[in-house]
C-alpha cells in the first residue's frame, strides 16, 4: 500500500495528485538524466556506483545527454555535474520533473518522478512501508543476492550487481539490450592506491603530474630490516606494518615522514613499542590475525592502549561453479620485492611481475587460490566474462 493510499484510508479524503512547489535550478543544457550517486542514510547508500557509471557514460557522452548526481558532498572522477544535499528539496524538484530519467533510491525523489511521469529506475531497499507509485517494472530489488556476487557490506542495496543497473539505464534510455563482464567480488580498500614494499630494497615513486600517487606500506612484518627502512623514509614517506619494535633513532629523526604505523600483534608481542609511538605522538593502529583464543591471551596487554582490531579473513566461495578461466581481477595494491612490482603476494611468490601501471591492467585468477592470494583480496575487483 502506498502512502497516499495509506493516508486515503485513515482519513476518509481522498487526496488528488501530490505535489511539490518547484524553484528555478539554472542549467546551461536541457538533455540530462538524474543519479542519486550519494545518500547520507547508509541503508540507502549504494557502493559501486562508480562501476556502473563507468559502463553508461560512453553512451550518453554519445548521445550528448548529461549526467547529473544528486550527492552528499563528493564527487567522481567524471565529467558530470553535482548537486550537493544543501540544494533545497523545491530546486531539485525542479531538476527531476524535467529530467529525462531517473535512478536512485529516495523514495521521495521516486515520488517525484511517479507523479511527473519520469521514467526511473528505484533500487529498493525499504520494504518496510510500501509508498512507492513506480510499477514494478522500474523497480531494481536488493531483498536478494546477485549470483556469485559478494556484498562486503552488511546493507541490502549493495546486493544489487552494478552491471544490473547500467543494463537497466541503457535499456531504459536507448532501448538497447547489453551484455557486460560481471562484478563478482569488489574489495572495501579497493579505491585506496597501495605499494606494499618487502624491505630487501627500497623504492622511489615517479608520480606523473596529475596523478594521485600511489601509499608505500613498509612491510617491516615480512623483512625486518631497519637499514632498508631508513632509506625508504629518506626517499619517500611511508606507512610502516611491523610486529617488532623500530628503533627509537629512526622514529624520531623521520617521524614526519611516518603517516600511521601499523602494529601487528602475535604471541609474545612486545606492547612498550605502543607507549614509545604515543610519547613520539606518532599515529598508530594495533591489530592481529591471531585465532581468538590465542588473541584473548594477549589482549591484556594492550588494554591502556587503541582497541586490537581483527585481521579480516576471506573466502573465495562466490567463484563456486564458476568458470576460472574466464575470471580475472583488477588490483590498486602491488607488491614490490627486489626493485620488482607484482599485482599481489601470490604472484611474488611465483615470481610473475608486472610494470608499475598495474592499476590499469588485468591479471587471471590463479589456478589454485591459497592464503597470499587471499590477504590481498581487500583491494581487489574481481570480475568474469560468464553469462550470469
Amino acid at each position: 500500500m502506498n502512502l497516499l493510499k495509506s493516508f486515503s484510508l485513515t482519513s476518509n479524503i481522498e487526496p488528488g495528485k501530490s505535489f511539490i512547489y518547484d524553484r528555478l535550478f539554472p542549467l546551461d543544457f536541457e538533455n540530462y538524466i538524474i543519479l542519486e550517486t550519494q545518500s547520507s542514510q547508509a541503508n540507502f547508500h549504494y557502493s559501486f556506483w562508480h562501476r556502473t557509471l563507468e559502463l553508461i557514460d560512453p553512451f550518453f557522452k554519445e548521445a550528448n545527454i548529461k549526467i547529473i548526481h544528486f550527492v552528499e558532498d563528493g564527487s567522481y572522477s567524471f565529467d558530470h555535474f553535482f548537486v550537493k544535499n544543501s540544494i533545497p528539496i523545491n530546486e531539485k524538484a525542479y531538476l527531476l520533473k524535467r529530467a529525462k530519467f531517473f535512478c536512485g533510491s529516495s523514495k521521495l525523489y521516486s515520488l517525484i518522478c511517479s507523479e511527473n511521469n519520469i521514467n526511473q529506475c528505484f533500487l529498493k531497499t525499504d520494504y518496510s512501508l510500501e509508498n512507492t507509485l513506480c510499477p514494478e517494472e522500474q523497480i531494481i530489488h536488493s531483498s536478494g543476492l546477485a549470483r556469485n556476487f559478494t556484498n562486503f557490506t552488511t546493507t541490502p542495496i549493495n546486493n544489487i550487481r552494478p552491471e544490473t543497473i547500467a543494463k537497466r539505464i541503457i535499456k531504459a534510455c536507448f532501448d538497447k539490450d547489453v551484455e557486460f563482464e560481471n562484478s563478482l567480488f569488489v574489495g572495501a580498500l579497493f579505491s585506496n592506491s597501495v605499494l606494499d614494499l618487502i624491505p630487501n630494497c627500497f623504492f622511489n615513486l615517479h608520480v606523473k603530474e596529475g596523478d594521485r600517487p600511489a601509499n608505500i606500506v613498509v612491510r617491516m612484518d615480512l623483512l625486518f630490516s631497519e637499514e632498508n627502512l631508513e632509506k625508504q623514509l629518506e626517499a619517500w614517506p611511508s606507512v610502516i606494518v611491523t610486529n617488532r619494535a623500530i628503533n627509537k633513532n629512526i622514529l624520531i629523526k623521520y617521524k614526519d615522514r611516518i603517516p600511521k604505523i601499523f602494529f601487528k600483534v602475535e604471541k609474545k608481542s612486545d606492547s612498550d613499542f605502543l607507549k614509545t609511538l604515543e610519547s613520539l605522538k606518532i599515529a598508530y593502529e594495533v591489530a592481529s590475525s591471531l585465532p581468538n583464543e590465542d588473541l584473548n591471551k594477549e589482549k591484556i596487554k594492550y588494554l591502556n592502549y587503541k582497541k586490537v582490531h581483527k585481521i579480516k579473513s576471506f573466502n573465495v566461495d562466490f567463484l563456486n561453479g564458476l568458470d576460472l578461466s574466464k575470471v580475472f581481477f583488477k588490483t590498486t595494491k602491488g607488491t614490490v620485492k627486489n626493485g620488482k612490482v607484482y599485482p599481489s603476494k601470490w604472484h611474488e611468490k611465483v615470481g610473475v611481475n608486472c610494470s608499475t601501471e598495474f592499476m590499469k591492467e588485468r591479471f587471471s585468477i590463479p589456478s589454485v587460490i591459497d592464503q597470499s592470494f587471499k590477504e590481498d583480496l581487500d583491494f581487489f575487483y574481481i570480475l568474469t566474462s560468464e553469462v550470469l
